[in-house]
Protein backbone atom coordinates (compact mmCIF):
# COMPACT_ATOMS: atom_id res chain seq x y z
CA UNK A 1 0.00 0.00 0.00
CA UNK A 2 1.19 3.39 -0.86
CA UNK A 3 0.82 6.35 1.44
CA UNK A 4 0.68 9.91 0.28
CA UNK A 5 2.19 12.34 2.56
CA UNK A 6 -1.33 13.34 4.25
CA UNK A 7 -1.01 10.06 5.47
CA UNK A 8 1.38 9.59 7.31
CA UNK A 9 1.10 10.63 11.43
CA UNK A 10 3.85 12.50 12.51
CA UNK A 11 5.45 11.36 16.02
CA UNK A 12 4.08 14.53 17.52
CA UNK A 13 0.56 12.68 16.75
CA UNK A 14 2.00 9.27 18.23
CA UNK A 15 3.01 9.92 21.67
CA UNK A 16 -0.56 11.77 22.18
CA UNK A 17 -2.03 8.57 21.94
CA UNK A 18 -2.18 6.11 24.89
CA UNK A 19 -2.50 2.62 24.79
CA UNK A 20 -3.28 0.32 27.84
CA UNK A 21 -4.23 -3.26 28.73
CA UNK A 22 -8.06 -3.66 29.88
CA UNK A 23 -9.90 -6.57 30.94
CA UNK A 24 -13.61 -7.06 29.42
CA UNK A 25 -15.55 -7.06 32.88
CA UNK A 26 -19.46 -6.94 31.28
CA UNK A 27 -20.67 -7.00 27.58
CA UNK A 28 -23.69 -6.90 25.76
CA UNK A 29 -25.63 -6.68 22.56
CA UNK A 30 -26.67 -2.89 21.61
CA UNK A 31 -30.54 -3.01 21.01
CA UNK A 32 -31.38 -1.92 17.07
CA UNK A 33 -27.99 -2.55 16.15
CA UNK A 34 -26.99 -5.59 13.88
CA UNK A 35 -22.73 -4.58 14.79
CA UNK A 36 -22.43 -3.16 17.79
CA UNK A 37 -20.75 -4.84 21.48
CA UNK A 38 -21.04 -2.37 24.43
CA UNK A 39 -18.17 -3.19 26.44
CA UNK A 40 -17.19 -2.49 30.29
CA UNK A 41 -13.38 -2.53 30.47
CA UNK A 42 -11.53 -2.46 33.49
CA UNK A 43 -8.53 -0.35 32.74
CA UNK A 44 -6.39 -0.25 36.07
CA UNK A 45 -8.02 2.62 37.61
CA UNK A 46 -11.62 2.63 36.71
CA UNK A 47 -14.22 1.44 33.72
CA UNK A 48 -14.34 2.23 30.13
CA UNK A 49 -17.33 1.58 28.18
CA UNK A 50 -16.79 1.21 24.68
CA UNK A 51 -18.90 0.45 21.89
CA UNK A 52 -17.62 -1.74 19.09
CA UNK A 53 -18.72 -3.11 15.79
CA UNK A 54 -17.67 -6.88 16.35
CA UNK A 55 -20.93 -7.99 16.64
CA UNK A 56 -20.48 -10.62 13.87
CA UNK A 57 -17.36 -11.65 14.41
CA UNK A 58 -18.07 -12.22 18.67
CA UNK A 59 -20.29 -13.26 20.54
CA UNK A 60 -20.80 -10.72 24.28
CA UNK A 61 -20.72 -13.93 26.55
CA UNK A 62 -17.19 -15.35 24.78
CA UNK A 63 -14.93 -12.35 25.31
CA UNK A 64 -15.81 -11.58 29.04
CA UNK A 65 -12.27 -12.22 30.90
CA UNK A 66 -9.97 -11.23 27.82
CA UNK A 67 -7.01 -8.68 28.31
CA UNK A 68 -7.83 -6.56 25.31
CA UNK A 69 -5.58 -3.76 23.82
CA UNK A 70 -7.59 -0.34 23.81
CA UNK A 71 -6.55 3.71 22.52
CA UNK A 72 -7.74 5.50 25.87
CA UNK A 73 -7.67 8.84 25.50
CA UNK A 74 -9.98 8.62 22.07
CA UNK A 75 -12.80 11.57 22.87
CA UNK A 76 -15.95 10.00 23.94
CA UNK A 77 -18.81 10.04 21.41
CA UNK A 78 -22.60 8.68 21.49
CA UNK A 79 -23.17 5.77 19.04
CA UNK A 80 -26.98 4.16 18.74
CA UNK A 81 -27.80 6.10 21.97
CA UNK A 82 -24.91 5.20 24.17
CA UNK A 83 -21.49 7.01 25.27
CA UNK A 84 -18.77 4.95 23.81
CA UNK A 85 -15.10 5.89 25.91
CA UNK A 86 -12.40 4.57 23.84
CA UNK A 87 -11.71 2.08 20.84
CA UNK A 88 -10.75 -1.36 20.84
CA UNK A 89 -7.98 -2.19 18.73
CA UNK A 90 -8.40 -5.04 16.26
CA UNK A 91 -6.75 -6.61 13.46
CA UNK A 92 -8.59 -7.60 9.97
CA UNK A 93 -7.33 -10.09 7.84
CA UNK A 94 -7.60 -10.28 3.92
CA UNK A 95 -11.21 -12.02 4.21
CA UNK A 96 -12.41 -8.99 6.21
CA UNK A 97 -12.82 -10.95 9.29
CA UNK A 98 -11.85 -9.19 13.01
CA UNK A 99 -10.06 -10.22 15.31
CA UNK A 100 -9.09 -8.34 18.91
CA UNK A 101 -5.80 -7.75 19.79
CA UNK A 102 -4.57 -9.54 22.60
CA UNK A 103 -1.24 -9.25 25.15
CA UNK A 104 0.59 -12.73 24.46
CA UNK A 105 2.04 -12.34 27.84
CA UNK A 106 -0.23 -11.89 31.43
CA UNK A 107 0.06 -7.87 31.51
CA UNK A 108 -1.46 -5.99 34.45
CA UNK A 109 -4.93 -4.89 33.70
CA UNK A 110 -4.43 -0.99 33.22
CA UNK A 111 -0.94 -1.62 31.47
CA UNK A 112 0.54 0.84 29.35
CA UNK A 113 1.15 0.03 25.59
CA UNK A 114 4.66 1.51 24.47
Amino acid sequence: MEYKDSDYVTFNHLIKMKFKVGKIVECTEVNHSNKLLCCQIDVGNEKRQILSGIKGFYKADEIIGKKVMILDNVKSMKMAGLKSEGLLLLAEDRNGDLSLMVPDRDVETGGEIV
